[in-house]
């Protein structure tokens, strides 16, 4: 009777956290959806940006953080930021809002969905996360800095397996700025991006290949002979 009664209450408890995580997803879709409806016309952009007060445009800049937590790609949300605020101001807005995402994500992952993966695996987790404990500035790094990839998997997948929180949030954020900053300049208009696009994504590809390489050959080394 009493494993029913608690089975009942974490159904209840699941049924909550999701309901309420649908809904605040689509007040912040209601919220930003003009925003994304005209987001490749710069002009419609900026005349409805410089309409705003400083109430909605908190508004969007936090429905924008609560769909970056869900995987909404950051770089719709960076070129918003660049045609609202520049291409300096905007990437420093843009990356605090997806590392700020990051964070709840983490957070969220490293609650609830830790909690179903330790029930399910059980002791199975624990060689994994120390291993991820290693080096996980350089493998998040990696991650961050690579062309391809879901930021929603690796911030579920971080918090789910406890990999530090500073080492994790500290490369992201390095990791996320050549393609935020790249987006903002993109957005504001910027005629040096066009010749800013192809170095850094080359750039980013061949810093991640490195660490890969470098990754392999210390562990290698650390392997017993």
């Amino acid at each position: 009777m009493k494993t029913n009664i608690r089975r009942l209450k974490r159904f209840i408890q699941f049924f909550i956290g999701a309901a309420s995580i649908a809904l605040v997803c689509y007040v912040s879709l209601e919220v930003t959806g003009e925003v994304w409806k005209h987001g490749d016309d710069t002009d419609w952009l900026n005349a409805y940006i410089s309409n705003l007060n400083w109430q909605s445009l908190c508004m969007i800049l936090s429905g924008c953080v609560v769909l970056l937590t869900m995987g909404f790609p950051r770089q719709a949300v960076s070129f918003f930021c660049g045609v609202g605020f520049g291409a300096l101001q905007g990437g420093l807005i843009a990356l605090l809002l997806t590392v700020l995402s990051a964070c709840i994500a983490y957070a969220l992952a490293n609650g609830p969905l830790r909690s179903l993966a330790v029930r399910l695996l059980g002791t199975k987790l624990k060689p994994v996360e120390n291993k991820l404990a290693k080096r996980s500035f350089r493998n998040v790094l990696i991650v961050r800095l690579f062309p391809v990839g879901s930021n929603l998997i690796t911030n579920a997948v971080a918090g789910v397996l406890s990999v530090p929180f500073v080492p994790f949030i500290a490369a992201s954020a390095i990791g996320f700025a050549p393609q935020t900053f790249l987006f903002t300049l993109l957005g504001s208009g910027s005629r040096f991006v066009s010749s800013l696009e192809q170095p850094l994504q080359i750039g980013g590809l061949i810093i991640s290949l490195f660490l890969l390489l470098s990754l392999s050959g210390i562990s290698r080394r650390s392997e017993p002979s």
